[in-house]
């Protein structure tokens, strides 16, 4: 039985706590969680009880007391996108098994340093890019392992959120550039590795622009929302339609509202503040090692919620159209209706064909359980589809990010390789 520890006991970290401490606790033992708020370290103590088991709880600053007291076979990394350097970096050193979010980190620097120990301390890496594992996409892997179109030329990508989950990372720490590389490293990065690993490629330049359209104060007066206060709680706008009654909702009331007092932090932040640093809409156009061209689009403030795809190969054109849940991070209360999916294969001579689509209960359109099953319970297994993420794979979506960051910084095009001369890739793109 593998030791586990978990840092970062906010919203997300419940899927692998949950995972461990019930599905899979023949197998893996969590004996630790470490977070910054004592609070929420309580309330994850808490829940944890209810499945009869017992946890230490360490602050963030008494994590390397932590690596060896415990000395964890496995940390799994949850914080905020900011932090995993350092836990992950630490936990390498320390000879750890590491399980982390995506993305694998917020900036280049960061990346560069996590590469750097990983391979120093040939150590193992999972990052969590869940997306890959849900029935649909993975349909699409295997229609393109097969060919079904031909070779890639170009794809159209447009990934649309709502004004439920777009607003949601404008409220939290992910409005600052510096602690989430903005979209188009933390929401993207999903983007780009669901292309990197359907594609079997990898990027090599990125030209981007980006602003934020909806998420501002100009906004503000257009929607005739005034005198709106610095977080939901204390604002005094009577008619804004974003406000957050952390109050209301029992999970996040009990993560973040109700203890505040220990760390200061805010999760109701007004959507509207002066002070955002990141996009609201991104477009851009990414070319490929291979010769297939991206043109992707991402926008926060839509009237809907979900994606739309389609590859044009040199013998048809695959099309996917996915209509998403909408939900605020922590919250289940706020699902829409059930997602749907529109698979479409067009062939030259042949009728238009509606593919079947494969179902999967479970969050992120069936990934999570299935994903969980990948990491826990790996029988050796060999996948056919690649879907587990390894650091590598992690680290190419992320760059991908951060070309387009820099391209919008910029206004021109950024080329890859540029970015990556004095980060090692060995074993040619090390993509699975």
């Amino acid at each position: 039985m593998k030791k586990c520890v978990i840092i970062g006991v906010g919203g997300r970290h419940k899927l692998f706590r949950d995972a461990l401490v019930e599905k899979y606790s023949t197998r893996y033992q969590l004996v630790a969680l470490c977070d910054s708020n004592i609070g929420r370290l309580r309330f994850a103590e808490e829940s944890i009880k209810k499945s009869n088991v017992s946890v230490r709880l360490y602050l963030e600053k008494d994590f390397p007391k932590l690596l060896r007291t415990e000395e964890p076979e496995v940390v799994i990394v949850t914080s905020p996108d900011y932090t995993h350097h350092k836990y992950i970096i630490a936990a390498a050193q320390h000879g750890c098994e590491i399980i982390s979010e995506k993305p694998i980190t917020n900036n280049l620097i960061n990346l560069k340093n996590i590469v750097g120990v990983l391979e120093k301390t040939d150590s193992k890496a999972t990052i969590t890019h869940n997306y890959r594992y849900s029935p649909h996409r993975s349909q699409v892997k295997q229609l393109l392992m097969d060919s079904a179109i031909g070779h890639i030329k170009a794809v159209t990508f447009d990934w649309h959120l709502d004004r439920i989950h777009g607003a949601d990372y404008f409220r939290r720490w992910h409005r600052y550039k510096k602690n989430s590389g903005g979209l188009a490293v933390h929401k993207a990065t999903h983007h780009f590795d669901l292309i990197n690993w359907w594609l079997s490629d990898v990027p090599v330049s990125a030209y981007a622009t980006g602003s934020n359209h909806y998420y501002n104060p100009a906004n503000a007066k257009r929607l005739k929302i005034d005198n709106q206060g610095q977080r939901c709680t204390t604002c005094s706008s009577k008619n804004c339609t974003f406000r957050l009654d952390l109050s209301s909702i029992e999970n996040l009331k009990m993560l973040y509202s109700e203890n505040e007092e220990y760390d200061g932090y805010y999760r109701d932040q007004c959507v509207f503040d002066e002070s955002i640093g990141i996009e609201d809409m991104i477009r851009a156009e990414v070319r490929y090692s291979r010769g297939a061209v991206l043109n992707y689009g991402l926008v926060a403030f839509s009237p809907w919620e979900g994606y739309e795809i389609s590859f044009i190969g040199t013998e048809g054109i695959l099309s996917q159209k996915y209509l998403e849940r909408s939900v605020i991070n922590g919250d289940e209360s706020s699902l829409r209706e059930g997602s749907n999916v529109e698979t479409t294969l067009l062939v030259p001579g042949k009728a238009t064909e509606k593919i079947k689509n494969p179902h999967s209960a479970g969050g992120h359109g069936g990934a999570d359980p299935l994903m969980l099953d990948h990491i826990f319970a790996d029988d050796g297994t060999q996948d056919p589809l690649h879907r587990k993420s390894n650091h590598f794979s992690a680290s190419w979506s992320a760059i991908t990010g951060f070309a387009i960051n820099r391209s919008m910084e910029k206004g021109e095009v950024v080329l890859i390789k540029d970015l990556i001369q004095d980060l090692t890739v060995p074993n040619e793109l090390r993509l699975n």
